[in-house]
């Protein structure tokens, strides 16, 4: 449904841009949809609900006295944003952001839909086929009968998950303000 919809942006970026590897000729067709660049906006639709509504609630929980207390002083309403909206809510805003990342690095049926039939090789054009991790393990979940690759795709549900935890406590040490090995 959204593939037809941005066919003539993926035929402009390809056209326009082609010459960038990022936007080179992929190896599935950009009319099929089934490509990266399908893929990711698809995800960054799924994703922006939640990444707005905690930032929301965040800019919520801002100090009205402080935010009262600027534009008494003659802040403009930019001025108070950057200066007292922006910082007190910035562990929020980088919780929301790891949050959407979350859910997007676990996302497993919307990309299987997606990518489904393209090649699964790597390629560094957005418009090629694919898969991610979590695709590769449902979409190959009937090979699991074989021990051996059975326990390949259980050790890279570990890897996703290892990953995973990775970005949230990069996530939880930018959030608090601190840089590794610094207190």
């Amino acid at each position: 449904m959204l593939a037809p919809q941005l066919r003539p942006v993926a035929t402009w970026l390809n056209r326009s841009l082609g010459w960038c590897f990022l936007f080179a000729n992929g190896n599935a067709s950009v009319a099929g949809g089934g490509t990266i660049f399908t893929g990711g906006i698809v995800l960054a639709v799924m994703i922006l609900p939640i990444i707005t509504a905690v930032t929301r609630e965040v800019f919520i929980q801002t100090p009205q006295d402080e935010v009262e207390a600027a534009l008494a002083l003659g802040a403009t309403r930019w001025e108070v944003v950057r200066t007292i909206v922006l910082p007190f809510g910035r562990s929020g805003y980088i919780s929301a952001a790891v949050l959407g990342l979350g859910r997007a690095m676990g996302e497993t049926v919307a990309l299987l839909i997606i990518l489904r039939g393209t090649q699964a090789a790597f390629g560094w054009s957005l418009f090629d086929g694919g898969s991610t991790v979590a695709t590769k393990i449902a979409g190959t979940a009937a090979q699991f009968n074989d021990q051996y690759k059975a326990g390949a795709y259980i050790a890279a549900g570990l890897a996703l998950f290892v990953l995973t935890f990775l970005v949230d406590a990069l996530a939880r040490g930018a959030a608090a303000g601190t840089r590794w090995g610094a207190r």
